[in-house]
């Protein structure tokens, strides 16, 4: 069974977007998979709390109403580079 402990918030929303000349296709394959690919790298969350993923117009967008999955975690530990990353928290 999962305990959460601390502040969760369902109003919260998070959003980001990667140009696809910006990461490799193993990494596209990894943020599209990110559930099972998080579970396996041992982020909290990664098996409930999934991310809205789109790929289009050359780039891949993510967005949530939950932030309990990090993907900030979880772009650091499959190799993006955090300037590539755009970020919109709300």
């Amino acid at each position: 069974m999962k305990v959460r402990s601390g502040f969760v918030s369902n109003s919260s929303s998070s959003s980001f977007v990667i140009s696809l000349d910006d990461i490799s296709g193993d990494q596209l394959d990894k943020i599209i998979n990110h559930a099972t690919v998080g579970a396996e790298l041992g982020i909290d969350y990664a098996d409930s709390d999934y991310w809205n993923i789109v790929v289009e117009n050359n780039e891949v967008c993510g967005d949530t109403y939950i932030d309990n999955f990090d993907m900030f975690e979880f772009f650091q530990k499959i190799g993006v580079p955090e300037e590539v990353v755009e970020w919109w928290h709300s």
